[in-house]
C-alpha cells in the first residue's frame, strides 16, 4: 500500500512537471536568446532590441494583473485551470515560432512587428503562467509535500533549460553547416521547441484530470473596484508581500545574470564563446541535477525560507568575490556558474511552494480560494522587475559604446559587463536573501492552518488560543 501510494505521488508530481516545460524553455530562451537573436539575425542596434525587450516583458506584467482574477472566476464544467491549459497548449507554440521569425523591411518595420509578437506572446504566456502556477495549489498536498513535488518539477524543467540553454548555439551553428541559413537556423530551432512545450503541457493537461478542486469558483464581480480591494486585501498579508519583495529583488539578479551570460563569454572569456557557452549551460544543467536533492534535503528539515536565505547568500559572496579576483578564464567561469545554480534552485524550486501556503493563509483570513490573483499579482509586480532589468543592462551596455555586432569591444564596455554578469547579482542576491529573512511562515504554522481550515469546513471545534497565536504571529 506504501508503495503504490508512492507511485501514484510521483505520477502526479510528474504529470505536474511537465506543464512547466513552457515555462523552462520559453521564459529561460527568451530571457538568454531575445537579445542575441535581434541584435544578431534580425539585424536590430542593442538599443532598439532593448527597447523591444522592456516593453514586450510590461504585457507579462499587466497582463498578470486580469488573468489571474479571471481563471480564478472561470466557471467552467472542467475547472478553472486545465482548460486554459489547454488552451495554451495550441496558442502559445505557434506565437513563440513566429516571434523568432527572421523578417525583412527597415529597422522601423522590424521594431513593429518583432514588438507586436513579443506583446501576443507574453499575453498567452502570463495566462499560462498564472494557471499553471496556481494548479499547484490544487496538486500539492502539503508543506512537505510541495517541497517534493516541485522537487521532481524542478527536475523536468532543468531538462528544459538544457534544451533551451546549452543546445541552441550549436544545435543552430550545426544547421548552418548543412547549409540553413541563419535565420532559417533560428527558426527551425524554435519550431523544435514549440513541438516540446506543445507535447509537455497537453500531457499536464491529461494526466491532471480529477485533481482540481471543483466548486471553488470566486463569484465576487470581476469590476475594476472589486479587482483593486482584492489586491488591497492579498496585499494586507505580510507574508505574500515579503515574498513578492524578495521576488521583485531577484528578478533582477537572475535576468541580469542570464541577459548579459552571451555578451560575458563572448567578449570577456574568448575562443570559441558558442562552445563554452554550450558548456556553460551544459554544467549549470548537470550541477540542477546534484542541487536539486541537496535543496530539497535540506528544505524537509530546516525549512523552506531559510533553505532560500542560505543559498542567496552562499550565491552573493561568490559573485562579489569572483568579480574581485576577475573572470577571465573556463575555470573561474564554472565556479560562478556553481554559486548560480546554488542561488537559482535554491529560489525557483521553492518560491512557488511558498504561494501554495499563502493561498491557505488568504482563506485562512478571507474565507475564500484567490491562488491565481496570488499568482497574477506577484507576477505582475514582478514583471515590472524583469522589465526595468533588461532596460538598465541595455542602457548600461550602450552608454559604453557596446556594439553587438562588433568582434572586439572597449575596456569600458568589458568593465560594464563584468559589471552585469557577475558584481551586481552578487549585491542583489544578498538583497534577497534579507528580504526572505522576513518572511515567518514555516511548516508547524502551515500545518496549523491547514488544520483550522479543515475544522472550518467539517463545523468542528476551532484551534485553541495557542494554536491561533502561532497563526497569528506568522501574519505579524
Amino acid at each position: 500500500m506504501a508503495e503504490q501510494k508512492k507511485t501514484s505521488a510521483l505520477r502526479r508530481y510528474i504529470s505536474y512537471g511537465t506543464g512547466f516545460l513552457g515555462d523552462a524553455l520559453y521564459y529561460q530562451f527568451i530571457t538568454t536568446y531575445l537579445l542575441v537573436f535581434l541584435t544578431g539575425p534580425a539585424g536590430l542596434s542593442p538599443k532598439d532590441a532593448g527597447t523591444i525587450g522592456s516593453i514586450i516583458v510590461l504585457a507579462d506584467a499587466v497582463g498578470s494583473l486580469f488573468v489571474g482574477r479571471i481563471t480564478d472566476g472561470l466557471k467552467c464544467r472542467y475547472g478553472r485551470r486545465r482548460p486554459v491549459l489547454l488552451f495554451s497548449a495550441f496558442v502559445l507554440p505557434l506565437i513563440f515560432f513566429l516571434l523568432f521569425l527572421t523578417v525583412g523591411g527597415s529597422d522601423g518595420q522590424k521594431v513593429v512587428y518583432y514588438t507586436a509578437m513579443g506583446l501576443l506572446f507574453y499575453s498567452f504566456f502570463i495566462l499560462y503562467y498564472v494557471s499553471q502556477t496556481a494548479f499547484g495549489a490544487d496538486i500539492s498536498e502539503g508543506y512537505d509535500d510541495s517541497i517534493k513535488m516541485n522537487s521532481v518539477v524542478s527536475f523536468i524543467t532543468n531538462l528544459g533549460t538544457f534544451a533551451c540553454l546549452a543546445m541552441p548555439l550549436p544545435v543552430i551553428k550545426w544547421l548552418q553547416s548543412r547549409g540553413m541559413t541563419p535565420s532559417h537556423s533560428w527558426s527551425a530551432f524554435a519550431a523544435g521547441m514549440s513541438t516540446i512545450v506543445f507535447c509537455g503541457i497537453l500531457f499536464c493537461w491529461n494526466e491532471t484530470r480529477g485533481r482540481e478542486k471543483l466548486g471553488v469558483v470566486d463569484t465576487k464581480s470581476q469590476s475594476w473596484r472589486e479587482m483593486l480591494s482584492d489586491y488591497k486585501e492579498l496585499l494586507h498579508i505580510k507574508p505574500y508581500r515579503r515574498l513578492i519583495e524578495t521576488k521583485f529583488t531577484l528578478n533582477f539578479c537572475y535576468t541580469i545574470y542570464s541577459s548579459s551570460m552571451v555578451f560575458f563569454i563572448t567578449y570577456c572569456i574568448g575562443g570559441n564563446h558558442e562552445a563554452v557557452t554550450s558548456l556553460a549551460y551544459t554544467f549549470n544543467t548537470i550541477l540542477g541535477f546534484a542541487v536539486i536533492p541537496v535543496v530539497t534535503g535540506i528544505a524537509l528539515k530546516f525549512g523552506k525560507r531559510n533553505m532560500t536565505m542560505m543559498t542567496s547568500v552562499v550565491y552573493g559572496i561568490a559573485g562579489i568575490v569572483l568579480y574581485l579576483i576577475g573572470i577571465r578564464s573556463v575555470p573561474l567561469l564554472l565556479l560562478y556558474v556553481l554559486a548560480h545554480s546554488i542561488g537559482t534552485h535554491g529560489f525557483w524550486q521553492l518560491f512557488s511552494t511558498n504561494l501554495y501556503d499563502v493561498a491557505d493563509l488568504d482563506e485562512y483570513c478571507s474565507g475564500r480560494r484567490r491562488e491565481g490573483n496570488i499568482v497574477g499579482l506577484q507576477s505582475f509586480l514582478c514583471g515590472i522587475s524583469v522589465s526595468l532589468t533588461v532596460r538598465v543592462l541595455t542602457l548600461l551596455l550602450d552608454s559604453t559604446g557596446f556594439d553587438g555586432s562588433a568582434a572586439v569591444q572597449n575596456d569600458a564596455s568589458l568593465k560594464m559587463l563584468a559589471i552585469c554578469f557577475v558584481l551586481l547579482p552578487g549585491i542583489v542576491s544578498i538583497l534577497g536573501a534579507l528580504c526572505m529573512s522576513l518572511y515567518k511562515v514555516d511548516r508547524k504554522g502551515h500545518k496549523l492552518v491547514r488544520e483550522a481550515l479543515s475544522r472550518r469546513r467539517l463545523g468542528d471545534a476551532p484551534l485553541s488560543e495557542e494554536e491561533t497565536e502561532i497563526i497569528e504571529a506568522m501574519l505579524r
